[in-house]
């Protein structure tokens, strides 16, 4: 009996299939505009919006994080530093590419949050700021304070207590007979005294405080730069610390350019986003309405819009 396989004509073989291309990434788009109406308890980044960020996730992914990438569109005056670091990592649990598109502002912990993301779209004007834990404040006319206000403070009172006394000694030495030395010491003494009243109302646990949690902000910000995807460029070095030590006020304004040519972080313009007219629009219904908007879609859905 002659051999089957011998006998099976050239060609007639089946050709090995080839493996699956890997299926496009289902995109995803999570929107967190908010700042606008304090009457709900979505105008800032806390814990309780994790949470209910977590179940949106958990109701509306359905792909594994491999198959899977996020778009933020942010806007939002910040707040628990804590939480921005929680919701990255939620993030990136469940994709594997954070987009955040900024239409105009993200500011203290919403800034910390885009430091985690591998590309941020800014609009011309959009801006970002340093990087600041807001306090819980009982009684002011302000819910919250700014962490870097009040450290910043200190920092503003000791410098201006050593140049009173030091011009103050100049004069002091040009119009008496006095030393140096004497001179500047009356002068010290003399501020002292000056400023004692103020800095008797400071709290000292207040600024302790400040100064811990501001450190806790460097601390996530050189985390979330370490979750970034490898093809993300470098960003400068000792950005954590700049973004906390190099700017004066809590509202300082960082745009686009400076975001991007400065401070290296991966910005690119909103008009390179593929989905910025949608993005644009959704953002003008929320700051014509008055009422945040959080929510989390499927990009697709865009398209069919």
């Amino acid at each position: 009996m002659p051999d089957v396989q011998s006998a099976a004509k050239p060609g007639t073989a089946k050709e090995p299939r080839a493996a699956p291309e890997n299926p496009k990434p289902t995109r995803y788009v999570l929107v967190l505009y908010q700042g606008l109406d304090s009457s709900t308890r979505d105008d800032q980044l806390d814990m309780e919006l994790v949470m209910r960020l977590r179940r949106l996730c958990d109701s509306v992914i359905k792909d594994p994080p491999e198959q899977a990438e996020m778009d933020v569109w942010l806007e939002s005056p910040g707040g628990d530093a804590h939480a921005a670091y929680k919701l990255v990592v939620l993030l990136r649990a469940v994709s594997s590419r954070i987009r955040v598109i900024v239409p105009d502002y993200a500011k203290s912990a919403a800034t910390l949050l885009t430091l985690g993301a591998d590309e941020i779209y800014m609009a011309p004007a959009a801006e970002l700021g340093p990087l600041d834990y807001q306090i819980p404040r009982e009684g002011g006319v302000t819910s919250r304070i700014s962490a870097l206000d009040i450290a910043r403070s200190v920092e503003d009172l000791a410098s201006l207590a050593v140049d009173i006394a030091v011009a103050g000694g100049a004069n002091v030495l040009r119009q008496t007979r006095l030393t140096r030395s004497e001179s500047l010491g009356h002068m010290l003494t003399f501020s002292a005294a000056f400023f004692e009243p103020i800095v008797r109302q400071l709290d000292p646990a207040l600024i302790h405080w400040s100064s811990t949690l501001l450190e806790v902000t460097v601390a996530y910000a050189d985390r979330l730069l370490g979750m970034r995807a490898p093809d993300t460029p470098p960003a400068l070095p000792r950005l954590a610390r700049t973004l906390v030590e190099e700017y004066p006020t809590h509202g300082f304004v960082i745009s686009r350019s400076e975001a991007r040519d400065r401070l290296k972080l991966p910005v690119y313009d909103l008009a390179a986003y593929p989905f910025m007219v949608q993005a644009c629009g959704r953002h003008r219904e929320f700051e014509e309405s008055g009422r945040n908007d959080i929510a989390l879609i499927r990009a697709d859905s865009l398209v069919r819009e």
